[in-house]
């Protein structure tokens, strides 16, 4: 029995309720009671808040049993409460994948990519600077040197000599203006910082796939080393689909559910394959999974290139309805400024446009990781072929499970409206 029932109350849920009927009564009411759906209710930002705080307790496993036992002081988190917006973000792009697909760096490392190649670039003209001025004082050097001839000192006839000698008495040598250091007769040429920032996140990226692939062995082994009948696959399918109907709710969670089980399916596919017709059906499917490669490529790219375009659209549009003299289209006729509700459509669809390329990209990304986590599971010396068969067929049901996942009508209203307000609230505090 629980001695307080105030936060239970506030989502709408009994003290029984599971985990995930807590986090479907979270959403709901988060959204009814958002202050961008409220804009006329005062109440609505501190009913908002509210809901927020009975999530962070009733949502960590550790907290909900010391609110259980002994109410809301006991159970306040240890750096108190975040704030109500910033939590509603967290959920969007949240963990909930993690022990599937690792932390998604490639939309993360986008900014520090670009802030490396500058600094490289920005390098590279202050080498290039230095050079042109070394050389310039070379050559003045040099003409001094010429316009003036004199008897050579002790200091140039040794120098003479050590040519001669043919030992150089220093380990540079000048090719033009430009110095490079040798090491016996090779060249050494210096990473740059982009470079070294790639090979530290190829080396994060296999340490993950090392990690994740242990994670998926063990969650094949409730099957491959269970019983292995149709009693232990019926149990095996009914936990993960227990599990794929929390995660469906996630943001963009169904998409992801079915990029696991489409990597999952195909790749224990092929291997399975390959164990008969001498591997030529492996052949097939390989051939088949890299078609759809290449497909992920150029949908990841078009997406990108129509936010892009979005966004250029939209930045005319505004520069049209700023300027206070008419602009004139490429036929010299004056452009009708756009109204605001113009604008905010306009906004509205680039919002899609970019939440659309981000998700193609993160999707790159997963099945990349996914298919170094497969092969790393189903390429593994240290069992015999029978495991490894068992652990594709494991594999290939689990797939199965999450392809099959799907949201009822009212579910994808109620995530598509999540969706948009958390992308909103994202959008919001970029601007902060």
């Amino acid at each position: 029995m629980v001695v307080d029932t105030e936060y239970y109350d506030l989502l709408g849920v009994s003290a029984t309720a599971s985990a995930i009927e807590i986090k479907k009564a979270y959403r709901k009411k988060s959204i009814q009671e958002h202050p961008d759906k409220n804009p006329n209710d005062p109440k609505a930002t501190e009913r908002f808040q509210a809901i927020s705080e009975a999530y962070q307790v009733l949502g960590d496993n550790e907290l909900r049993v010391k609110y259980d036992k002994y109410g809301r002081k006991e159970a306040i988190p240890q750096g108190g409460f975040e704030d109500a917006a910033e939590q509603f973000s967290v959920i969007f792009g949240g963990d909930a994948f993690a022990s599937y697909i690792g932390e998604l760096m490639l939309l993360k490392n986008l900014q520090k990519t670009e802030e490396l190649s500058a600094a490289d670039e920005a390098e590279k003209e202050k080498e290039n600077t230095e050079s042109k001025d070394e050389s310039t004082a070379s050559n003045k050097t040099d003409a001094t040197a010429a316009a003036s001839p004199s008897a050579p000192t002790a200091a140039n006839s040794n120098e003479s000599d050590d040519k001669a000698k043919g030992s150089p008495s220093d380990l540079s040598v000048h090719d033009g203006s430009k110095k490079v250091e040798q090491v016996g007769t090779e060249t050494k040429k210096k990473k740059t910082k982009l470079e070294q920032f790639e090979e530290e996140q190829e080396l994060e990226k296999q340490k993950r796939i090392e990690q994740l692939s242990k994670t998926l062995i063990e969650r094949l082994s409730i099957l491959t080393e269970s019983f292995y009948d149709d009693a232990c696959k019926d149990s095996f399918k009914r936990k993960f689909e227990e599990e794929a109907n929390l995660l469906k709710m996630e943001s963009f969670g169904l998409d992801i559910l079915h990029t696991i089980g489409d990597v999952y399916y195909g790749k224990a596919e092929i291997f399975l394959a390959s164990q008969n017709l001498f591997g030529m059906g492996g052949i097939f499917h390989s051939m088949k999974a890299k078609g759809g490669v290449f497909m992920d490529t150029l949908r990841t790219v078009s997406a990108a290139i129509d936010a892009q375009n979005t966004m250029k659209e939209l930045e005319k549009m505004k520069e049209v309805s700023t300027n206070d003299s008419p602009l004139l289209d490429k036929d010299g006729n004056e452009q009708v400024k756009p109204t605001t509700e113009e604008l905010a459509q306009q906004e509205q669809l680039l919002m899609g446009k970019v939440l659309s390329a981000a998700w193609h990209g993160s999707k790159y990304e997963i099945t990349s990781t996914l298919r170094g986590v497969c092969n790393k599971v189903l390429e593994d010396d240290a069992v015999g072929k029978k495991t490894l068969i068992r652990r594709a067929e494991a594999m290939k049901l689990l797939g199965e499970v999450f392809k099959k996942t799907f949201r009822t009508k009212v579910e994808q209203e109620e995530a598509q409206i999540f969706e948009e307000l958390v992308a909103e609230a994202t959008k919001k505090k970029k601007h902060t």
